[in-house]
């Protein structure tokens, strides 16, 4: 019986094992080609693909020899054409193909057994804060968005419906990406990523209008819903990194990308639909008169200032009547 020098395995870009094949003898040719000694069937793979050897005269390396392909091999993201000769470490990931190729060689160290992975509390105690607390932000907003007690607790059923419907649906179809990219469905690290990023515009929203409440920072409040979109160009990237791991930099050029053309584009249709850059008139957040540190503005100040929006405001009326007679 031939001694077993090695194992070499594939896999799909999912993980899951293809094939499994003991190495007896070097070289070891991978391909389509039935005379291989590793077959694959990805389309995607030359009939002699790669031809695989240990050098007598030099037994720790492995050399890697490719064959006739037009896709070549990516070894740490260098792609190798065909005719190209490279050392292949033993434990690093080989793509051909849409196939990963991984080498395990019979005088490798074998690594420790591992501990079988307890119940993941730490995980769900994270996961049933972040629901709790993006539970308690929108039933807080409707609270304090409600004029009647009463209604207010009549309308609690259908919000926590409206919550979970919401979350769900939108962590749902995350997951379903996920399954069909990455073979993972990974629900609840979407549920979580989910909830952070609602957290996490709500308080920025409530730091930029507390900001510009206590110092005046009027413009910071006007344009929080800028800052409330970087919060969410975030969130949507750590969703696609979840769906796609291999592919972090790519997503990240994409989504900042996206966010320097969306952002001018957002400002001119503001601008060109209002005439203004900002989607608010004013400050619509008022806080209590202890967290104003700000000095008061002096009342003969205020009052030009008045009247100077009261001439601003009076043209602009004007205006619009001058417009609706040529309407």
């Amino acid at each position: 019986m031939m001694p077993t020098l090695g194992l070499l395995e594939a896999f799909d870009r999912h993980g899951a094992l293809l094939a499994r094949v003991p190495i007896t003898h070097w070289p070891v040719t991978v391909g389509r080609g039935l005379h291989c000694d590793l077959v694959l069937d990805d389309p995607f793979v030359a009939p002699l693909h790669l031809r695989i050897d240990r050098p007598v005269d030099a037994p720790r390396r492995v050399s890697v020899e490719v064959g006739e392909t037009r896709n070549g091999a990516i070894l740490h993201r260098k792609r190798h054409g065909s005719g190209g000769r490279f050392d292949w470490p033993d434990g690093t990931p080989l793509e051909i193909g849409r196939t990963r190729m991984a080498l395990r060689l019979a005088d490798t160290a074998i690594a420790d057994e591992q501990v079988l992975p307890q119940f993941p509390w730490r995980t769900l105690a994270t996961t049933t804060v972040l629901v709790a607390l993006m539970a308690a932000a929108v039933l807080g907003s409707s609270w304090l968005e409600a004029n009647e007690v009463s209604k207010y607790l009549k309308s609690l059923p259908g919000l926590l419906l409206g919550l979970v419907v919401m979350l769900g649906a939108w962590s749902g179809l995350w997951a379903i990406a996920n399954k069909v990219f990455d073979g993972r469905l990974q629900f609840w690290r979407h549920v979580r990523i989910a909830c952070a990023m609602y957290l996490a515009a709500e308080a920025m929203q409530v730091a930029a209008n507390l900001a510009a409440f206590a110092f005046s920072w009027e413009t910071l409040s006007r344009f929080a819903y800028l800052l409330i979109s970087l919060v969410m160009a975030i969130g949507i990237y750590a969703h696609l990194a979840a769906v796609l791991p291999r592919r972090r930099a790519g997503l990240a050029w994409t989504v900042g990308a996206v966010v320097l053309l969306g952002v001018p584009a957002w400002l001119g249709t503001q601008w060109l639909d209002r005439m203004r850059l900002s989607n608010e008139l004013y400050m619509s957040s008022l806080f209590p008169p202890s967290l104003r540190l700000a000095p008061a503005v002096p009342i003969s100040q205020f009052l030009q200032e008045t009247e100077t929006l009261r001439g601003r405001l009076d043209r602009r009326l004007r205006n619009d009547g001058h417009a609706d007679e040529d309407d």
